[in-house]
């Protein structure tokens, strides 16, 4: 009776298949960041709104779009000038990436989260633009991007992840700086 029981569960082991998870595959990127502030809610969100014109205010396009008073929650939206540094001479790969800033004041932290990347080329390249819209926080997809191969696709996709990565780590780092000040100022 052992060995027909080991051998169906051997068989069933070996067959046995993991469930795909819902995070296989690209994930696009996301920028967090915490700052801890020994303030109250409403101190924390003051502290934001000051820092805010110093900081992402600073970058083109900057907006902030829903600022709710006493919610303690700032949205807005910026851009960032992209131009490649592997393909100089190519005016199709220039272009904007446009991102999301979200941020979320709360008794003695402040979260900042940055997302929706998303690439907009060049519209008045003589080729038209070359678009890879969503930017990636490792590969991107195999898809093919009109007007560029793959693999001048991906090479594309990691120099702009990496610009666009230090860009607002270099922003975030400003706007949490500035908040601190805030706090050393009181």
């Amino acid at each position: 009776m052992r060995m027909p029981c080991t051998i169906f569960l051997l068989l069933g082991a070996l067959m046995a298949k993991p469930q795909e998870g819902s995070l296989d595959g690209p994930r696009p990127l996301v920028i967090t960041e915490a700052v801890a502030l020994p303030l109250s809610v409403a101190q924390v969100e003051l502290a934001a709104r000051n820092a805010w014109p110093y900081s992402f205010g600073q970058e083109p396009g900057a907006k902030m779009v829903m600022e709710d008073m006493g919610s303690g929650r700032l949205e807005g939206y910026a851009r960032f000038n992209f131009r490649s540094a592997q393909l100089g001479s190519r005016q199709q790969t220039l272009g904007v990436i446009t991102y999301k800033i979200s941020i979320q004041a709360e008794n003695g932290q402040c979260r900042i989260r940055v997302s929706h990347f998303s690439h907009t080329g060049n519209k008045n390249a003589v080729g038209g633009p070359i678009d890879l819209g969503t930017i990636y926080a490792g590969a991107r997809p195999k898809e093919r991007v009109p007007g560029i191969s793959l693999g001048t696709a991906e090479r594309l996709h990691e120099d702009m992840r990496t610009q666009v990565t230090a860009r607002v780590r270099e922003v975030v780092k400003n706007f949490s700086s500035r908040m601190r000040q805030t706090v050393e100022q009181r």
